[in-house]
């Protein structure tokens, strides 16, 4: 189970501005490229999924269920299939904690920058993992190196971008509605270059569907792929609302003789028996 939420740190989103859906920009890509940087979403959101995890400990069908508040508090939860809770993760935009239900251990992540940098390796904000999750397109202020439409997917709109420590970010856009279709973040490499590599990503992510909520559109189902850990995971939209505001929820204390762990030294850990097995 403890890959299972570990594993979430990369796969939560949330949803921002509210304003009105342009559906038919079609043509100039730059116009879709800043149409994709600039999409309009709701403040604050609740959606429920089914959430389908493969790990190396095995696999999970579990009903999940998050609130969103843009640009970087949120609040997912697992439950089992009887509705009992398994594990909380939160973020107040400071802190990220784990609080796993059926361990009774609380995993306390006062610096949610360096819980983010150990998970992802590199300066990666909280905004930036939650817009995957919406379909939009994370990092709005990085170097866009390439604008196509023939490297990557022939399907939309492909570009090409400078992430943080020389990752690259390649992108497929959907041309209509600014939806992220495809995504695929690799590691520095000396022969990067615009073309898609052989070599196993970080991670990739393709999005099918669509979810109309008030004047937002969301993806209706996420597929992650994470290789190089030999995680991948399925979420299925059930049900979208969007709140007019906010609940409290974002906090979170280690409950009553709960064991607490520090989360940045937990998934250093986890990194060690990874790089382990991997050298065997």
């Amino acid at each position: 189970m403890r890959l299972l939420w570990l594993g979430l740190l990369i796969m939560l989103g949330c949803a921002k501005r509210q304003g009105p859906i342009l559906p038919d920009v079609i043509g100039d890509p730059d116009v879709v490229v800043s149409l994709a940087r600039s999409r309009n979403k709701v403040d604050v959101l609740q959606g429920r999924f089914s959430l389908k995890l493969e790990t190396g400990e095995g696999k999970y069908t579990v009903p999940a269920a998050i609130v969103m508040d843009h640009p970087d508090r949120f609040r997912f939860e697992l439950y089992t299939p009887l509705g009992t809770p398994l594990a909380t993760l939160t973020s107040d935009g400071e802190s990220l904690h784990v609080w796993s239900q059926r361990e009774r251990t609380f995993y306390r992540g006062d610096a949610a920058t360096a819980v983010l940098k150990g998970v992802t390796g590199g300066e990666v904000g909280i905004d930036d993992l939650l817009a995957i999750f919406t379909g939009a397109l994370p990092m709005p202020d990085a170097e866009i190196l390439h604008v196509g439409r023939t490297v990557f997917d022939e399907d939309g709109v492909v570009i090409v971008m400078l992430g943080p420590d020389d990752i690259r970010v390649r992108a497929t856009i959907d041309p209509r509605l600014g939806l992220v279709r495809r995504l695929r973040v690799d590691p520095p490499a000396e022969d990067a270059g615009y073309e898609e590599p052989s070599t196993p990503p970080l991670l990739e992510v393709q999005y099918s569907g669509i979810v109309r909520e008030g004047r937002s559109v969301l993806p209706q189902e996420i597929h992650f792929d994470m290789p190089r850990l030999g995680w991948s995971a399925r979420m299925i939209s059930k049900r979208w609302v969007a709140l007019n505001q906010a609940p409290d929820a974002f906090s979170m204390t280690p409950p009553a003789r709960a064991q607490v762990k520090d989360l940045v030294r937990t998934l250093e850990e986890l990194s060690e028996v990874r790089d382990g097995r991997l050298q065997q």
